[in-house]
């Protein structure tokens, strides 16, 4: 009985070659042109919808808590992202030019059976990402009940103090979640005009609250916009990288995992104008709207209010009135749709790919990306906003392990292998496979990393529990761990590579297995198209049991003969 039931999960096998293994499905083998339907619209909104969310929008009150002024807080956000696109550029390669994602480069570096590792991680960061956004979208979801009922707004409290959660915000989230679970149904590659239509509303949601709350202000910025503290210039170097790396950990799982969308990208490089423009413009403007917003609050009201739906909830406390809750209504049902759009592209599919590189018999991306939704509950978000929680400082230094695992993925993709991969090796368990190494496993790689991580764990301990005291080099490099690790990551594998040759580095597939590119994209990859591959081959399936160059060559001269 038991066993019929896993038969009745298993994921159902599509035509030809692409059988269903332990270690592939239609979801995780590299992508077909049917599927690469993104373009530079497309791959331009991905990153937006990134930067036009709540998160984004009241990063910079975390600067300024370091002290800094708002220039120099403005300057560390602007270099940040600069940081950022440019990882996420490089890192996007194995997607542009293999359709291959996130979960899969991870076989590469770490093996069959190593990339369990970095591919665990994301999990958990996915799961805890999605609670946690989802929260903030409930509290923007709760702005439209509250335009449509002040009875709703002003909700008595029936939930013990112990739960850090009020009722009205219980009934935001429950509802918000299971909205939520609609668009993980639809395949991500279609979800781009999703994308358009979200972010670009936001936008001008955020833009029109920062000209109301500058309007009420009387035309002026506020007075937050003139301060600064007071440091040494050797403190205040150090804040400036603590504020760069703090910037980076909050976008470091997506920078890592970049490649989970470029796959999707009809053209190698249609990501490289939209990532540059979305991440270093977008993600600079969006959060100095929130700082302008913010300032100009605390000098109407004396209080800063950094949240787009706490300065939603203000307004109408203190105004009911018809244009009052019209407003409200508009710009809170923009922002509840934009934390979903957010949510589905960034943790949901996400999750859902990383799931089903673990799980392939059993999990689809739609599969995967419920679950991650599922298990997002039990992480209790709330407590996140409510109480004096450090997770989200936690969770935000994640880079911590992220940002190793991108110097390793850049430096053997680009220098070591020089954008070589033999695609058909990255779904065996044969021992002869490339990406086999020592039983599954790229120590060598899996030792880099930690070495790379372990000076950083003190520092985030420290984060987490500031009692806990910790020597002045360990607290440094905590605060230039985004630069120290990735630096480490990159020249240690590098160098490790020319003391430890890796065997046949530039060695390619000479079929197209898994049908990933048109006939006319075969011909300049000088490799035999998947049409072309006949009946007999595909029965073999060299996938399964690796075949050696000379044997290939012998197929695909004898295929070619029979179709002629």
């Amino acid at each position: 009985m038991l066993q019929r039931y896993f038969d009745y999960l298993k994921v159902k096998e599509g035509d030809g070659v692409q059988k269903i293994t332990y270690l592939r499905n239609k979801d995780i083998i590299p992508m077909g042109p049917e599927r690469r339907i993104w373009g530079v619209w497309s791959l331009t909104f991905y990153w937006s919808i990134t930067n036009v969310t709540i998160s984004t929008w009241s990063g910079a009150s975390s600067l300024l808590s370091l002290g800094l002024s708002v220039g120099e807080t403005m300057g560390i956000i602007l270099i940040g992202n600069i940081i950022i696109a440019t990882l996420a550029l490089l890192n996007a390669a194995p997607g542009g030019y293999y359709h291959i994602g996130y979960t899969i480069s991870q076989r590469v570096v770490f093996g069959i059976r190593g990339s369990w590792v970095g591919i665990i991680i994301r999990i958990i960061l996915s799961i805890v990402w999605f609670g946690s956004q989802a929260y903030l979208g409930s509290l923007c979801l709760s702005c439209v009940f509250a335009s449509w009922s002040k009875s709703y707004l002003n909700m008595k409290n029936t939930i013990p103090d112990s739960v850090n959660m009020t009722t009205q915000q219980l009934v935001g989230f429950v509802i918000f979640q299971l909205i939520s679970i609609p668009p993980l149904f639809v395949k991500p590659e279609r979800f781009n005009k999703a994308l358009i239509v979200s972010c670009s509303a936001t936008f001008f949601a955020m833009l029109g609250i920062t000209i109301w709350t500058v309007a009420r202000n009387g035309g002026s910025n506020g007075p937050l916009m003139n301060e600064s503290g007071d440091m040494s210039s050797s403190t205040r170097g150090w804040a400036w990288m603590y504020g760069i790396s703090s910037w980076y950990g909050s976008l470091s799982s997506g920078v890592a995992n970049q490649s989970d969308f470029t796959r999707f990208s009809k053209k190698t490089w249609s990501s490289l104008y939209g990532t540059i423009f979305s991440l270093v413009v977008v993600g600079t403007v969006i959060p100095l709207m929130g700082l302008i917003s913010a300032s100009a609050m605390k000098g109407r009201y004396g209080i800063e209010i950094w949240r787009p739906d706490e300065i939603i909830m203000y307004w109408l406390d203190e105004d009911y009135s018809a244009t009052s809750r019209a407003a409200a209504f508009f710009c809170g049902l923009v922002f509840t749709v934009s934390q979903i759009t957010f949510n589905t592209m960034g943790n949901g599919y996400a999750g859902g790919m990383d799931l089903a590189g673990i799980l392939p018999k059993y999990v689809t991306i739609r599969r995967g990306a419920i679950i991650t939704a599922l298990f997002s509950w039990v992480v209790q978000p709330w407590d996140f906003y409510n109480t004096s929680s450090t997770f989200v400082t936690v969770m935000s230094s994640f880079s911590v392990f992220m940002s190793p695992i991108v110097g390793i993925i850049i430096s053997d993709f680009w220098i070591i292998r020089k954008k070589h991969i033999k695609l058909s090796h990255l779904y065996t368990d044969d021992p002869s496979g490339k990406y086999w190494y020592w039983k599954g496993v790229n120590y060598r790689n899996l030792i880099i990393w930690i070495i790379c991580f372990a000076p950083g764990l003190p520092g985030l301990v420290n984060s987490a529990n500031s009692s806990l005291t910790i020597s002045p080099g360990a607290k440094k490099f905590y605060y230039g761990n985004t630069l120290f690790e990735f630096a480490m990551a990159f020249f240690m594998t590098y160098v490790t590579s020319l003391v430890w040759p890796y065997k046949d580095i530039e060695e390619v597939d000479s079929f197209d297995y898994f049908a990933t590119w048109t006939d006319e994209e075969c011909a300049k990859l000088n490799i035999v198209p998947y049409s072309k591959i006949t009946k007999n081959d595909i029965e073999i399936d060299p996938i399964t049991s690796v075949l050696s160059s000379e044997q290939v060559i012998i197929l695909a001269e004898e295929s070619i003969i029979q179709k002629e």
